[in-house]
């Protein structure tokens, strides 16, 4: 489960990546990716987004929206962190795993603390969510003569839809994370 923690997580930096270099719209956007990569932390990745936030003229929704992907990554990558940078130990009485955490930016020692699957699982579900929510939240920000793009692209998926006799779309398809979680999700 920690594995599938830090392979979603990989895919998040790497959607708020694309997602950064669409909000400044470079015309060379490897020099956006640039930008983006050079930088040593999450945190001062997340701040690079924020910046945007404040800078690139964006309408209320598509600021809302990129509220929300940062807040989010946000809370998220607090409880990723704890969970695998934490030191798991069984306790000798009852078997039962812990983790030691530490709390990001916090001046208090580590404490042990119970970690079942349950709480990797949430972890898992909230990246799905994120991930999806990312990845989606680049459609709003196409340019608006992308805008039209955004449009005939909805319409084939739509097509595709119906063509191949598939279900309407629900927040969840249109993702490869569904066959993960079935792949692994009923071992845990």
């Amino acid at each position: 489960m920690l594995g599938i923690i830090t392979i979603l997580w990989n895919r998040q930096e790497l959607a708020l990546r694309s997602l950064y270099a669409r909000l400044i719209a470079s015309k060379r956007p490897a020099y956006a990716e640039a930008i983006w990569d050079r930088q040593p932390t999450h945190q001062a990745r997340r701040d690079l987004l924020a910046l945007a936030l404040h800078t690139v003229k964006m309408t209320k929704r598509q600021a809302a929206i990129l509220t929300y992907i940062i807040e989010r990554t946000k809370v998220v990558a607090d409880r990723r962190n704890e969970l695998l940078h934490a030191e798991y130990v069984v306790h000798g009485r009852t078997d039962k795993l812990h983790a030691k955490v530490k709390p990001p930016r916090s001046s208090k020692p580590p404490k042990h603390q119970k970690v079942t699957p349950k709480d990797l699982q949430t972890v898992i579900d909230d990246l799905e969510e994120l991930l999806m929510a990312t990845e989606r939240a680049w459609m709003e920000f196409l340019s608006r003569s992308g805008g039209r793009l955004r449009d005939q692209l909805h319409a084939l998926a739509a097509k595709l839809r119906e063509d191949h006799g598939l279900p309407q779309e629900s927040p969840r398809s249109g993702s490869d994370l569904q066959s993960l979680r079935r792949t692994h999700g009923e071992e845990y």
